[in-house]
């Protein structure tokens, strides 16, 4: 994503030969910017011969977040009835480079938590991988009005699918001394027995 282009490939096609795409249907990753790479731009790589072009598209057509693994193949969430208030992240690259627009209410809800939603819930918070550091005052403004939002929720937790966020939600909370936990979404999802 940085424009190493020449090292970009080798990685690619070192994962694709690891995955090998024999017996197994799915790649599940928690990081949004991740599965994206992986199964948007992987695909983009130039100087692919066609067998390299066969097997990347395979590979990227297993890859799949977190979120829509777990609400596709996980009915069995355990409801620990836990009724904390969470409120929730959306992470760019989820809802804008894998078009992941649904909100996972209902399956933190399962988890048995209260869900409100934040204004600003689908905007950036500001990290964008090198974005923070490039940017640094039009990061701090996008992340002080996202955590002003969710102050306004009265939310214990907040959720993202994003370990890039997770550390810019995190820093600033902290920073801000605001009193709530930042967690990715699958730390507080348990499956029942």
């Amino acid at each position: 994503m940085a424009g190493d282009k020449k090292n970009t490939k080798v990685v690619a096609l070192q994962n694709v030969d690891v995955f090998n795409s024999e017996g197994y249907d799915s790649i599940v990753t928690l990081c949004a910017s991740c599965a994206s790479f992986l199964k948007e731009s992987y695909s983009k790589i130039k100087g692919l011969t066609e067998k390299e072009k066969e097997q990347v598209a395979l590979f990227s057509s297993k890859i799949i977040d977190f979120r829509s693994f777990v609400t596709e193949y996980c009915d069995n969430i355990k409801n620990e009835n836990k009724n904390t208030k969470v409120t929730y992240h959306a992470p760019c690259h989820l809802i804008r480079g894998l078009n992941v627009k649904d909100s996972p209410e209902e399956l933190i809800k399962r988890g048995g938590y209260n869900y409100v939603r934040s204004d600003f819930e689908d905007q950036c918070c500001g990290f964008g991988g090198t974005y923070t550091v490039k940017y640094p005052e039009i990061s701090a403004c996008q992340l002080d009005k996202k955590l002003n939002a969710i102050e306004q929720t009265g939310a214990e937790l907040l959720l993202t699918e994003c370990p890039g966020c997770i550390m810019q939600l995190r820093g600033g909370v902290d920073k801000k001394n605001q009193n709530i936990s930042v967690f990715h979404l699958a730390e507080i999802l348990k499956s029942g027995d």
